[in-house]
């Protein structure tokens, strides 16, 4: 069996159903080899750009926990994949990158796209092996299966990541023989050992009891973790109240009685009160309490001090370097969150227990206009961005994924839109790359039940920068629409400036771009739906008309007359003001607006 024909062998083995990415010189082989192959079990989704591919396969991955591939070619096409796998690394997801290289015969001998290190050239395995778990360049046939097997191992198991696998062409035809015996089966899933010793776990339970105010922090390794439900159903039984951190905001049911809203930058006034100056004992459970996490916390007098802390996932160090001098873990159980969870469940059943509620109420920051940028307002709207929030909130998917880009439209929609049941919830906060949920979407849409769909919440900045994956879910038909913010303007860089830096605006506004005629070009009227709202009863009333459509591909572009200062924490002052829930917008400047029309 020829390399190339073996690596679509495994990844149907696997359950792997697609490959992202984009082809070329070195990596056409493989390519091939799934035309030929892989039939109606795998199939390649070409994406406009290696980023967007490593974006697809990162949330691909994330949304159906399980591994994902992505394929580039040398060179460039290499270094494009970078921005994603540094995703992937910091946020322990598990992508399995095929990466081709030049023929071994030219291998640090001036090769085009050599980046065997060799002289001045790139190394490529110095660079991927500083964003992945694993990387391997292979230098004969005969390795090939070790090879292969640890790179699928070291990217599923334990805390998850990326691996990276050089391949140079000449090696894809050349012959790698069958399967070693006990392949297939030395890659599945192991069933998680049943600790032997209890007493940790008899402790945290006794913990709880003891604790006048504990409450649960869910983090986005329990959506990773071998059984996620087994967090949920726990905090169900014992009704301990629930907060999330950024990358969890749908990590449990928004509606729950005991839900008291989102942890970090972006999260909610309420819930850093809670945390502050009520809570006694933090149950920290997947996450690791870094600084999108725990930075409100900075600005209270108490923050973490004087709490028992209890950690359990599979990076306890990574806790404690992020926590608060102050600070230390009480108790920490290294290790898959729902196999802990699922005993858990199990000890408590033998001595039920409820957890006492104080009484919470669900602050929001209210919206507040910033300083104008007054040579980019848009005269012809009148729709403020919490205002659009308020009307999309009503359309958004029963079943499906929602995605939140980087910026103030993705702050924004994270802190006030809740994530309804059923619906999955992801924002890449490892590197934070703009553009990523425009080719994430893509990644989650595929492979999801009939009758889901998704919601991108983005800005023109990031739909300039990777905008054009939008046509890879035209090609693929997806139930996505793509909800772009237009204040032309790169708004949380030019809302640090006006606080920072005495209003002095660089490198963050630019004229207008006209969103949806750039999204019309994008794919024909009947296989994508594009519109421009202005006013809010538009947004709504357009919103109606493609869900009678039926939810195929679609664009809005949302154009925002003025800038809100995002309810993002390290923007407001102490004593910023907070409501029950969304209200209306801040006012608009009406005499201006009308004279700007004139």
């Amino acid at each position: 069996m020829q390399l190339a024909d073996a690596l679509v062998e495994v990844l149907k083995g696997l359950g792997v159903r697609y490959v992202f990415g984009v082809s070329g010189a070195n990596i056409e082989h493989f390519h091939d080899a799934i035309h030929r192959l892989g039939g109606d079990s795998l199939r390649s989704v070409l994406a406009k750009g290696e980023d967007g591919a490593a974006f697809m396969a990162d949330c691909h991955a994330r949304v159906h926990a399980s591994l994902a591939v992505c394929a580039s070619t040398s060179g460039g096409g290499m270094m494009n994949l970078v921005a994603g796998l540094a995703e992937s690394y910091q946020s322990s997801t598990p992508v399995l990158a095929i990466v081709g290289q030049p023929p071994r015969s030219l291998h640090g001998r001036g090769a085009f796209q050599d980046s065997s290190g060799v002289g001045r050239t790139v190394s490529a395995v110095q660079l991927l092996g500083s964003l992945t778990k694993f990387v391997a360049e292979l230098d004969g046939s005969e390795d090939f299966w070790a090879i292969l097997e640890r790179a699928i191992l070291e990217a599923t198991s334990g805390r998850q990541g990326p691996s990276a696998l050089l391949i140079p062409r000449d090696l894809y035809v050349a012959d790698v023989g069958p399967p070693p015996s006990g392949f297939f089966e030395r890659l599945k899933p192991k069933p998680l050992p049943r600790p032997s010793d209890t007493t940790p776990y008899e402790r945290l339970l006794r913990m709880l009891r003891a604790a006048r105010r504990p409450m649960l922090l869910v983090g986005q390794g329990v959506r990773r973790s071998a059984n996620a439900d087994a967090v949920r159903t726990f905090a169900d039984h014992t009704r301990i109240p629930v907060a999330t951190t950024m990358s969890a905001r749908g990590g449990y049911p928004n509606d729950a009685p005991n839900y008291l809203g989102v942890l970090g930058a972006a999260g909610h006034p309420s819930v850093q009160e809670y945390v502050s100056n009520v809570a006694d004992l933090i149950l920290v459970v997947g996450a690791s309490l870094n600084a999108m996490t725990s930075a409100p916390l900075a600005k209270s007098q108490n923050g973490l001090s004087g709490k028992e802390i209890v950690a359990i996932g599979q990076d306890l160090a990574g806790v404690s370097r992020a926590l608060d001098p102050r600070a230390e873990i009480a108790l920490g159980i290294e290790g898959d969150a729902g196999g802990t969870f699922e005993l858990l469940n199990e000890l408590w059943a033998r001595a039920p227990f409820v957890v006492a509620n104080a009484d919470y109420e669900h602050l929001a920051f209210s919206p507040s206009l910033a300083p104008d940028v007054s040579p980019r307002r848009h005269a012809e709207s009148e729709l403020l961005q919490s205002e659009a929030l308020r009307v999309l909130e009503r359309h958004l998917p029963e079943a499906g994924h929602i995605l939140y880009d980087a910026g103030n439209c993705a702050a924004a929609a994270l802190h006030y839109v809740k994530v309804p049941r059923n619906v999955t919830a992801t924002i890449a906060l490892g590197m934070g790359g703009m553009g990523y949920a425009i080719g994430g979407a893509v990644g989650a849409q595929l492979g999801s039940p009939p009758g889901t769909r998704s919601i991108v919440f983005t800005g023109d900045g990031a739909f300039l920068m990777n905008g054009f994956e939008i046509h890879t879910a035209v090609e693929l038909g997806l139930p996505i629409l793509f909800v772009v913010f237009n204040n032309s303007m790169h708004g949380m860089c030019v809302t640090r400036q006006q606080l920072y830096f005495e209003a002095r605006i660089e490198s963050s506004t630019y004229g207008y771009v006209d969103v949806a005629a750039v999204a019309r070009g994008l794919g024909p009227e009947e296989r994508l739906w594009v519109a421009k709202a202005t006013t809010a009863d538009d947004l709504d009333a357009l919103l109606k008309v493609y869900a009678r459509r039926g939810f195929g591909p679609g664009v809005i572009e949302v154009v925002t007359a003025r800038e809100e200062i995002p309810p993002f924490s390290p923007f407001l002052s102490a004593n910023a003001r907070t409501q029950r829930r969304p209200s209306r917008p801040p006012r608009r400047p009406a005499p201006d607006s009308q004279r700007l029309r004139k």
